[in-house]
């Protein structure tokens, strides 16, 4: 896996898919030439935007977040994609025997983390906190990762392309409990006393 990979990705995904599918590549790999790096984008221009850039709503007031509140939300943040990944990965792998295929679950692991490749190339517009502009370019990003998930199933784990589809369709299911769940914890730490800290 590599960056060549994931930006081919987004311009030639039926050939790249099969390029992908072919390497052979441990989990640490998988996360080291590509995951820890793309993972990154996105908390990363988010903790620029929010300290340096700030937001206004409506052109009211600049809001901007403390270096430290930022750096806090940010790492934690980037724990929880690369957690994300690692456990819908683990559902595809689980999955995966109802629609007769057994993949490795590195195999799994490539499927989801490449799936997830425009989301996290989006994720540098949070360096810029425009809202309708973050807002629009997410959802353009969301349906080009479907699209990917649901071309890159019957690819990766090697079935036809109607069990890919339901396949696929199962995974999205799964992407968006996970995302519910995500947003619970995050309702539930900042309940706690961890919520973002502007500046004054």
């Amino acid at each position: 896996m590599s960056f060549v990979n994931a930006i081919a990705l987004l311009y030639n995904p039926q050939q790249e898919w099969h390029k992908i599918a072919d390497k052979k590549e441990s989990i640490s790999e998988i996360y080291l030439r590509f995951l820890i790096f793309f993972a990154l984008i996105p908390p990363a221009s988010a903790f620029i935007g929010s300290t340096y850039i700030g937001w206004s709503i409506a052109g009211g007031e600049t809001h901007r977040l403390t270096t430290e509140s930022a750096l806090y939300i940010s790492i934690a943040a980037y724990i929880a994609i690369l957690t994300a990944v690692a456990v819908i990965a683990g559902f595809v792998h689980l999955m995966a025997k109802t629609y007769g295929t057994d993949p490795r679950y590195r195999r799994c692991l490539k499927l989801t983390a490449y799936s997830f490749t425009p989301m996290f190339a989006a994720g540098v517009l949070a360096s810029f906190p425009i809202l309708w502009l973050d807002m629009l370019i997410s959802l353009v990003a969301i349906a080009m990762s479907v699209n990917l998930l649901y071309k890159g199933v019957p690819v990766v784990m090697e079935i036809n392309p109607e069990k890919g589809f339901l396949f696929a369709s199962s995974i999205l299911t799964v992407c968006m409990v996970s995302l519910v769940g995500m947003v619970a914890i995050t309702i539930v730490f900042w309940g706690s006393g961890l919520s973002p800290i502007f500046t004054s």
